[in-house]
């Protein structure tokens, strides 16, 4: 059932973003919360002729932020084909899985697989062009990394792109060789900007399928606000998002992140942090220091000089920053100038040095606690134990008052909240291991960061991240409740109504 607002809702346990209270009502005008407090102090007056929900037996909280992930990457990870499933495989699989899809997909060009996990592919040895060439040698393929950082190639998608042997690597994107020939290997890492300029667009009618199953994850999992923090947004790209929210086809609330390169493009459209363009608000400007060259990109100068040319244009920045190294510069460069605003992106390395500065910075960070639980059997097989220590320290960044927000990095990991939280206040793997206990943080934390912080970092803390009167009627009802549940349900509670702004996105009360 779609209930139209305005709405009251009584008798729910409520966590209104900052503590969890019994037998509550809500009541919304259509928009807004217009009042929340104790069901027996709701006065009729306030319901006369409006729809009710009895809330007795569910748990209510502010709408989940999402607040880092990549919507058209999302769209194109849920309508491709998926290699997710190609983990511990030989290479015979491999090519089966290649070679099949070439045979169903006869409609598209290139043929675009995604969610292939580069360590387990590199330990598989499938890393290679020639490989790819064996099952699909006439069409041109691309195979993108989980991580979102990379893709493999064949050699005739390679061809399409102008690369061969010859060319040069611009700054801060890796042309992988093999060892010993120095070959091409078909990998490229961080190079969204060749793929972007030179390969065919997504089909239109892939894109829909993609964002149709993108709102349907997002609405039943109960998020009313996300933030696309792709590199490479541009205004081309903010059309094409403004169109989708027009058309409905997205209906949580966005925040868009222009990458720092097209900040002028913005500007020229009087367009700056916080400037809301068809309903979408601007955010920060995307900055991204990698270190998959061998050396940080861009250096620690260079990195200096893009964050002064963005916050005298108007944007704070936001730092995609995950190893250790990089991490550092880019407090070291916060730390020097600084605007409200700033954030590090992911934040997945830190020691105790950075962490002090990032403590007195008054930068926020946007961190992933669902990796330990995805990607945490790797770190455990691939870093030593002082690493270990530094992975994720949510529990640290929050004890020190660092605003702190969880995010899923989707396409990396799907938005799920509750997973969120079971991986926060576990940090638990997949197998079951633990990654250091000593940064767990409680379900009431947790479900803080995921809603009144989120919504502070971003920029929307004034109308978001609280069931409070005067503030947007983001609501979610779950059928238990995460924060006194058993550690081990929470995976199990299911989100029972979506509500954004007043408008129920998914109910299945």
């Amino acid at each position: 059932m779609f209930l139209s607002p305005p709405l009251r809702i009584d008798d729910l346990t409520l966590f209104d973003g900052w503590y969890v209270k019994e037998r509550q009502s809500v009541v919304t005008n259509g928009s807004h919360f217009v009042w929340v407090g104790p069901t027996n102090q709701c006065s009729d007056s306030l319901s006369g002729g409006i729809a009710r929900i009895d809330g007795r037996g569910l748990f209510a909280c502010p709408g989940f932020i999402d607040s880092h992930l990549h919507l058209a990457g999302l769209a194109a990870a849920l309508s491709g084909h998926d290699l997710s499933n190609v983990f511990d495989s030989d290479p015979n699989t491999f090519l089966e899985s290649l070679k099949s899809v070439c045979k169903e997909d006869m409609q598209s060009d290139w043929l675009r697989f995604y969610s292939l996990d580069y360590f387990d592919a590199l330990d598989a040895g499938l890393l290679n062009r020639r490989l790819v060439d064996s099952a699909i040698p006439d069409r041109p393929v691309m195979i993108r990394f989980n991580s979102g950082h990379g893709v493999l190639l064949n050699t005739l998608a390679l061809h399409r792109l102008g690369i061969n042997e010859s060319t040069s690597e611009p700054p801060g994107i890796t042309l992988e060789r093999t060892i010993p020939h120095g070959v091409l290997s078909g990998v490229i890492l961080e190079g969204d900007e060749i793929l972007s300029k030179n390969m065919p667009a997504i089909p239109d009618y892939q894109l829909v399928s993609g964002f149709k199953l993108v709102n349907r994850l997002l609405n039943k999992h109960g998020f009313t606000c996300v933030v696309d923090a792709t590199r490479t947004n541009d205004m081309e790209r903010l059309c094409m998002t403004r169109n989708l929210v027009a058309t409905g086809q997205i209906s949580p609330d966005i925040v868009f992140m222009p990458g720092y390169e097209h900040i002028g493009e913005f500007r020229s459209k009087d367009l700056t942090y916080s400037s809301v363009y068809g309903g979408i608000r601007i955010g920060c400007a995307k900055i991204q220091i990698s270190l998959s060259g061998g050396s940080i990109y861009p250096n620690s100068s260079d990195l200096r000089g893009i964050i002064n040319h963005s916050h005298r244009q108007g944007f704070p920045v936001s730092i995609h920053a995950v190893e250790r190294e990089c991490i550092s510069i880019a407090v070291d460069a916060l730390c020097r100038s600084r605007m409200n605003g700033d954030r590090i992106e992911h934040a997945s390395e830190l020691d105790d040095r950075t962490l002090s500065k990032l403590a007195h910075s008054g930068v926020s960070v946007s961190t992933q606690p669902a990796f330990l639980h995805s990607y945490g059997d790797r770190y455990i097989q691939r870093s030593d134990s002082s690493k270990l220590q530094m992975l994720y320290r949510i529990s640290s960044l929050n004890k020190l008052g660092i605003s702190v927000g969880f995010s899923s990095d989707a396409p990396v990991t799907y938005p799920n909240a509750l997973g969120s939280i079971y991986s926060a206040v576990t940090r638990k793997t997949f197998r079951g291991n633990v990654v250091n206990d000593d940064e767990t943080i409680s379900p009431m934390d947790s479900m803080r960061l995921l809603t009144n912080v989120n919504a502070v970092i971003c920029g929307v803390g004034e109308q978001k991240g609280q069931v409070k009167a005067g503030y947007d009627a983001d609501l979610v009802l779950m059928d238990h409740n995460p924060i006194a549940s058993d550690i081990e349900d929470i995976l199990e509670i299911s989100v029972r109504l979506t509500m954004r702004r007043g408008e129920i996105l998914y109910d299945n009360l």
